[in-house]
Protein backbone atom coordinates (compact mmCIF):
# COMPACT_ATOMS: atom_id res chain seq x y z
CA UNK A 1 0.00 0.00 0.00
CA UNK A 2 1.16 3.49 -0.71
CA UNK A 3 -1.13 6.42 -0.02
CA UNK A 4 -4.76 7.37 0.51
CA UNK A 5 -5.31 7.86 -3.24
CA UNK A 6 -4.35 4.24 -3.92
CA UNK A 7 -7.48 2.16 -4.56
CA UNK A 8 -5.99 -0.78 -2.66
CA UNK A 9 -5.80 1.37 0.49
CA UNK A 10 -9.39 2.57 0.23
CA UNK A 11 -10.50 -0.97 -0.57
CA UNK A 12 -8.80 -2.28 2.57
CA UNK A 13 -10.25 0.52 4.71
CA UNK A 14 -13.69 -0.33 3.33
CA UNK A 15 -13.25 -4.01 4.22
CA UNK A 16 -12.09 -3.02 7.73
CA UNK A 17 -15.14 -0.81 8.30
CA UNK A 18 -17.39 -3.61 7.08
CA UNK A 19 -15.71 -6.11 9.43
CA UNK A 20 -14.44 -8.31 6.60
CA UNK A 21 -10.65 -8.04 6.93
CA UNK A 22 -8.46 -11.01 7.72
CA UNK A 23 -5.84 -10.85 10.49
CA UNK A 24 -3.08 -10.21 7.94
CA UNK A 25 -5.10 -7.45 6.27
CA UNK A 26 -5.79 -5.83 9.64
CA UNK A 27 -2.07 -5.86 10.42
CA UNK A 28 -1.22 -4.35 7.04
CA UNK A 29 -3.81 -1.60 7.50
CA UNK A 30 -2.64 -0.63 10.99
CA UNK A 31 0.97 -0.62 9.77
CA UNK A 32 0.00 1.77 6.97
CA UNK A 33 -1.98 4.03 9.34
CA UNK A 34 0.99 4.37 11.68
CA UNK A 35 3.47 5.13 8.90
CA UNK A 36 2.48 8.79 8.55
CA UNK A 37 0.04 11.27 10.18
CA UNK A 38 -1.51 11.92 6.76
CA UNK A 39 -2.40 8.23 6.51
CA UNK A 40 -4.24 8.36 9.83
CA UNK A 41 -6.03 11.56 8.77
CA UNK A 42 -7.23 9.86 5.57
CA UNK A 43 -8.42 6.81 7.52
CA UNK A 44 -10.22 8.98 10.09
CA UNK A 45 -12.07 10.91 7.37
CA UNK A 46 -13.17 7.70 5.69
CA UNK A 47 -14.28 6.16 9.01
CA UNK A 48 -16.24 9.23 10.11
CA UNK A 49 -18.10 9.33 6.80
CA UNK A 50 -18.92 5.65 7.22
CA UNK A 51 -20.16 6.26 10.76
CA UNK A 52 -22.38 9.08 9.53
CA UNK A 53 -24.09 6.81 7.02
CA UNK A 54 -24.49 3.97 9.49
CA UNK A 55 -25.84 6.22 12.23
CA UNK A 56 -27.97 8.70 10.32
CA UNK A 57 -29.05 7.37 6.92
CA UNK A 58 -32.44 6.83 8.53
CA UNK A 59 -33.10 10.60 8.17
CA UNK A 60 -36.59 11.00 6.60
CA UNK A 61 -36.60 11.15 2.81
CA UNK A 62 -38.22 14.58 2.96
CA UNK A 63 -34.97 15.92 4.40
CA UNK A 64 -32.68 14.43 1.74
CA UNK A 65 -33.88 14.01 -1.83
CA UNK A 66 -31.39 11.29 -2.75
CA UNK A 67 -31.99 8.06 -4.69
CA UNK A 68 -29.16 5.75 -3.60
CA UNK A 69 -29.62 3.30 -6.49
CA UNK A 70 -29.70 6.07 -9.08
CA UNK A 71 -26.69 7.91 -7.61
CA UNK A 72 -24.72 4.67 -7.28
CA UNK A 73 -25.44 3.83 -10.92
CA UNK A 74 -24.18 7.26 -12.00
CA UNK A 75 -21.13 6.88 -9.80
CA UNK A 76 -20.12 3.40 -11.02
CA UNK A 77 -20.71 4.45 -14.63
CA UNK A 78 -18.43 7.46 -14.23
CA UNK A 79 -15.51 5.57 -12.71
CA UNK A 80 -15.84 2.13 -14.29
CA UNK A 81 -17.23 -0.27 -11.69
CA UNK A 82 -15.11 -3.25 -12.73
CA UNK A 83 -11.92 -1.33 -12.06
CA UNK A 84 -12.80 0.77 -9.01
CA UNK A 85 -15.56 -0.88 -6.98
CA UNK A 86 -15.24 -4.05 -4.99
CA UNK A 87 -18.66 -5.48 -4.16
CA UNK A 88 -19.06 -6.99 -0.72
CA UNK A 89 -21.63 -9.32 0.77
CA UNK A 90 -24.06 -9.58 2.42
CA UNK A 91 -26.25 -6.89 0.76
CA UNK A 92 -26.58 -4.88 3.99
CA UNK A 93 -22.84 -4.32 4.09
CA UNK A 94 -22.80 -3.38 0.40
CA UNK A 95 -25.46 -0.74 0.98
CA UNK A 96 -23.51 0.78 3.84
CA UNK A 97 -20.32 0.89 1.76
CA UNK A 98 -22.24 2.34 -1.20
CA UNK A 99 -23.69 5.00 1.08
CA UNK A 100 -20.21 5.76 2.39
CA UNK A 101 -18.81 6.26 -1.10
CA UNK A 102 -21.78 8.46 -1.94
CA UNK A 103 -21.10 10.57 1.12
CA UNK A 104 -17.44 10.87 0.20
CA UNK A 105 -17.90 11.51 -3.50
CA UNK A 106 -21.38 12.49 -4.66
CA UNK A 107 -23.62 13.17 -1.66
CA UNK A 108 -22.36 16.48 -0.41
CA UNK A 109 -25.91 17.69 0.10
CA UNK A 110 -26.68 14.75 2.38
CA UNK A 111 -23.56 15.36 4.42
CA UNK A 112 -24.53 19.02 4.75
CA UNK A 113 -27.88 18.02 6.22
CA UNK A 114 -26.15 15.70 8.67
CA UNK A 115 -23.77 18.35 9.83
CA UNK A 116 -26.46 20.95 10.40
CA UNK A 117 -28.44 18.49 12.58
CA UNK A 118 -26.79 20.03 15.66
CA UNK A 119 -24.85 16.98 16.76
CA UNK A 120 -22.86 17.71 19.89
CA UNK A 121 -19.15 16.92 19.64
CA UNK A 122 -16.50 17.16 22.35
CA UNK A 123 -12.84 16.93 21.36
CA UNK A 124 -9.81 17.18 23.63
CA UNK A 125 -6.20 18.00 22.84
CA UNK A 126 -3.48 16.80 25.21
CA UNK A 127 -5.41 17.61 28.39
CA UNK A 128 -8.32 15.78 30.02
CA UNK A 129 -11.69 17.43 30.52
CA UNK A 130 -14.90 16.64 32.41
CA UNK A 131 -18.32 17.03 30.80
CA UNK A 132 -21.90 16.55 32.00
CA UNK A 133 -24.32 14.89 29.58
CA UNK A 134 -27.98 15.93 29.25
CA UNK A 135 -29.12 12.85 31.22
CA UNK A 136 -26.95 13.82 34.23
CA UNK A 137 -24.19 11.32 33.51
CA UNK A 138 -20.62 12.55 33.96
CA UNK A 139 -17.75 11.74 31.62
CA UNK A 140 -14.03 12.44 32.01
CA UNK A 141 -12.36 12.54 28.59
CA UNK A 142 -8.70 11.68 28.26
CA UNK A 143 -6.43 13.60 25.89
CA UNK A 144 -6.94 13.22 22.13
CA UNK A 145 -10.48 11.90 22.59
CA UNK A 146 -13.68 12.61 20.66
CA UNK A 147 -17.18 12.05 22.04
CA UNK A 148 -20.37 12.86 20.13
CA UNK A 149 -24.11 12.34 20.32
CA UNK A 150 -27.19 13.41 18.38
CA UNK A 151 -29.98 15.80 19.43
CA UNK A 152 -32.19 12.93 20.64
CA UNK A 153 -29.75 11.96 23.41
CA UNK A 154 -31.59 11.71 26.71
CA UNK A 155 -34.99 11.92 24.99
CA UNK A 156 -35.34 8.93 22.68
CA UNK A 157 -31.97 7.31 23.34
CA UNK A 158 -28.74 7.52 25.33
CA UNK A 159 -26.30 6.58 22.59
CA UNK A 160 -22.88 8.20 22.21
CA UNK A 161 -19.92 7.64 19.93
CA UNK A 162 -16.40 7.46 21.34
CA UNK A 163 -12.92 7.55 19.88
CA UNK A 164 -10.19 7.68 22.54
CA UNK A 165 -10.47 7.07 26.27
CA UNK A 166 -13.07 8.12 28.82
CA UNK A 167 -14.30 7.29 32.31
CA UNK A 168 -18.09 7.18 32.65
CA UNK A 169 -20.28 7.66 35.70
CA UNK A 170 -23.69 6.85 34.23
CA UNK A 171 -27.01 7.86 35.76
CA UNK A 172 -29.41 4.93 36.13
CA UNK A 173 -32.37 4.81 33.73
CA UNK A 174 -34.04 1.43 33.31
CA UNK A 175 -36.04 2.65 30.31
CA UNK A 176 -33.11 4.03 28.35
CA UNK A 177 -29.93 1.94 28.29
CA UNK A 178 -26.72 3.96 28.00
CA UNK A 179 -24.88 2.80 24.85
CA UNK A 180 -21.32 3.61 23.79
CA UNK A 181 -20.37 2.82 20.20
CA UNK A 182 -16.74 2.57 19.06
CA UNK A 183 -15.42 1.44 15.70
CA UNK A 184 -15.41 -2.18 16.84
CA UNK A 185 -17.56 -2.55 19.94
CA UNK A 186 -20.83 -1.69 21.61
CA UNK A 187 -20.98 -1.15 25.37
CA UNK A 188 -24.38 -1.07 27.08
CA UNK A 189 -25.30 -0.26 30.69
CA UNK A 190 -28.24 0.99 32.72
CA UNK A 191 -26.20 2.88 35.31
CA UNK A 192 -22.67 2.25 36.53
CA UNK A 193 -19.07 3.53 36.36
CA UNK A 194 -16.41 2.20 34.02
CA UNK A 195 -13.45 3.12 31.82
CA UNK A 196 -13.30 2.70 28.03
CA UNK A 197 -10.14 2.78 25.90
CA UNK A 198 -10.85 2.92 22.17
CA UNK A 199 -8.10 4.83 20.37
CA UNK A 200 -7.87 4.17 16.63
CA UNK A 201 -4.10 3.82 16.92
CA UNK A 202 -4.31 1.08 19.59
CA UNK A 203 -4.84 -2.55 18.60
CA UNK A 204 -7.31 -3.29 21.42
CA UNK A 205 -10.51 -1.85 22.86
CA UNK A 206 -10.70 -2.15 26.66
CA UNK A 207 -13.59 -1.75 29.08
CA UNK A 208 -12.78 -1.80 32.81
CA UNK A 209 -15.72 -1.85 35.22
CA UNK A 210 -15.43 0.00 38.53
CA UNK A 211 -19.00 -0.41 39.81
CA UNK A 212 -22.12 -2.21 38.56
CA UNK A 213 -22.34 -4.37 35.45
CA UNK A 214 -21.59 -3.71 31.79
CA UNK A 215 -22.44 -5.57 28.61
CA UNK A 216 -19.73 -5.46 25.95
CA UNK A 217 -20.18 -6.85 22.47
CA UNK A 218 -18.73 -6.62 18.98
CA UNK A 219 -20.47 -4.19 16.63
CA UNK A 220 -21.71 -7.08 14.49
CA UNK A 221 -23.20 -8.75 17.59
CA UNK A 222 -21.35 -12.04 17.09
CA UNK A 223 -19.66 -11.96 20.51
CA UNK A 224 -20.86 -10.66 23.84
CA UNK A 225 -19.49 -10.63 27.41
CA UNK A 226 -20.98 -9.40 30.68
CA UNK A 227 -18.55 -7.60 32.95
CA UNK A 228 -18.86 -7.04 36.71
CA UNK A 229 -16.90 -4.70 38.99
CA UNK A 230 -13.18 -5.49 38.88
CA UNK A 231 -13.34 -7.14 35.47
CA UNK A 232 -11.93 -6.09 32.11
CA UNK A 233 -13.24 -6.81 28.63
CA UNK A 234 -10.72 -6.75 25.79
CA UNK A 235 -11.50 -6.73 22.07
CA UNK A 236 -8.53 -7.54 19.83
CA UNK A 237 -8.81 -5.74 16.49
CA UNK A 238 -6.28 -8.05 14.85
CA UNK A 239 -7.77 -11.31 16.15
CA UNK A 240 -11.31 -9.92 16.06
CA UNK A 241 -11.95 -11.66 19.37
CA UNK A 242 -13.49 -10.60 22.67
CA UNK A 243 -12.24 -11.89 26.04
CA UNK A 244 -12.83 -11.28 29.75
CA UNK A 245 -10.18 -11.05 32.44
CA UNK A 246 -9.61 -9.69 35.93
CA UNK A 247 -8.36 -6.10 36.00
CA UNK A 248 -5.04 -6.16 37.85
CA UNK A 249 -3.94 -2.67 36.79
CA UNK A 250 -4.37 -0.43 39.84
CA UNK A 251 -3.34 2.56 37.72
CA UNK A 252 -5.94 2.24 34.97
CA UNK A 253 -7.49 5.57 36.03
CA UNK A 254 -4.22 7.37 36.70
CA UNK A 255 -4.73 9.49 33.57
CA UNK A 256 -7.81 11.07 35.21
CA UNK A 257 -6.88 10.99 38.91
CA UNK A 258 -3.09 11.50 38.68
CA UNK A 259 -2.91 9.00 41.58
CA UNK A 260 -0.23 6.44 40.72
CA UNK A 261 0.78 3.49 42.85
CA UNK A 262 3.87 1.36 42.21
CA UNK A 263 4.47 -1.65 44.48
CA UNK A 264 7.70 -3.47 43.61
CA UNK A 265 7.07 -2.58 39.97
CA UNK A 266 9.78 -3.06 37.36
CA UNK A 267 11.01 0.03 35.53
CA UNK A 268 9.61 -0.98 32.15
CA UNK A 269 6.12 -1.29 33.63
CA UNK A 270 6.59 2.02 35.43
CA UNK A 271 7.48 3.76 32.17
CA UNK A 272 4.50 2.23 30.36
CA UNK A 273 2.17 3.62 33.04
CA UNK A 274 3.81 7.06 32.80
CA UNK A 275 3.43 7.04 29.02
CA UNK A 276 -0.31 6.42 29.29
CA UNK A 277 -0.83 8.81 32.19
CA UNK A 278 1.02 11.81 30.77
CA UNK A 279 0.75 11.13 27.01
CA UNK A 280 4.53 11.26 26.92
CA UNK A 281 6.95 9.69 24.49
CA UNK A 282 9.38 8.06 26.94
CA UNK A 283 12.27 5.96 25.60
CA UNK A 284 14.22 3.43 27.64
CA UNK A 285 17.65 1.96 26.95
CA UNK A 286 17.63 -1.70 25.91
CA UNK A 287 19.76 -2.91 28.80
CA UNK A 288 17.56 -1.98 31.77
CA UNK A 289 18.66 -4.08 34.80
CA UNK A 290 16.06 -6.41 36.32
CA UNK A 291 16.96 -4.87 39.68
CA UNK A 292 15.19 -1.62 38.68
CA UNK A 293 12.20 -2.04 41.01
CA UNK A 294 10.11 0.84 42.34
CA UNK A 295 7.75 1.16 45.33
CA UNK A 296 6.24 4.62 45.63
CA UNK A 297 2.96 6.54 45.40
CA UNK A 298 2.45 9.76 43.43
CA UNK A 299 -0.46 12.15 43.97
CA UNK A 300 -1.21 14.73 41.32
CA UNK A 301 2.44 15.32 40.46
CA UNK A 302 3.87 16.53 37.18
CA UNK A 303 5.83 14.19 34.93
CA UNK A 304 9.01 16.13 35.64
CA UNK A 305 8.45 15.72 39.39
CA UNK A 306 7.97 11.97 38.92
CA UNK A 307 11.15 11.74 36.86
CA UNK A 308 13.07 13.52 39.59
CA UNK A 309 11.98 10.82 42.03
CA UNK A 310 13.11 8.10 39.60
CA UNK A 311 16.41 9.91 39.22
CA UNK A 312 17.01 9.79 42.98
CA UNK A 313 15.69 6.29 43.67
CA UNK A 314 16.75 4.35 40.56
CA UNK A 315 19.75 6.41 39.47
CA UNK A 316 18.33 7.10 36.05
CA UNK A 317 19.66 9.81 33.74
CA UNK A 318 17.37 11.47 31.23
CA UNK A 319 16.75 14.40 28.90
CA UNK A 320 13.44 16.18 28.27
CA UNK A 321 12.28 18.07 25.20
CA UNK A 322 8.58 18.85 25.16
CA UNK A 323 6.72 15.60 25.75
CA UNK A 324 9.70 13.52 24.64
CA UNK A 325 11.78 11.94 27.40
CA UNK A 326 14.92 9.95 26.64
CA UNK A 327 16.21 7.90 29.56
CA UNK A 328 19.87 7.47 28.73
CA UNK A 329 20.93 5.43 31.74
CA UNK A 330 19.34 3.29 34.47
CA UNK A 331 21.87 2.44 37.19
CA UNK A 332 19.59 0.94 39.87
Amino acid sequence: MTNGNDDSVNDLITKHLAGETTASEQKALFTWINEHPENKRHFDQFRKAFDLTERHFKIPSTDIDLDIDEEWAHFTESIGEDDKVRRLSPPGIWLRIAATVLILVVAGAALYNYLKADHTVFETAENKTTISLPDGSEVILNGYTTLSFDPDFGKENRTIFLEGEAFFNVQHDANKPFIILTDNTKVQVLGTSFNVIAYDSVSEVEVIVETGKVSMQTRDGRENVDLAAGQKGIYSKTKQALITTVNDDVNYRAWSTRHIVFAETDLRSVIETLRRTYHADIRLPANVPETCILTVTFDNQSLESVLKVLERTLNIRYTIQGNKVHITEAGC
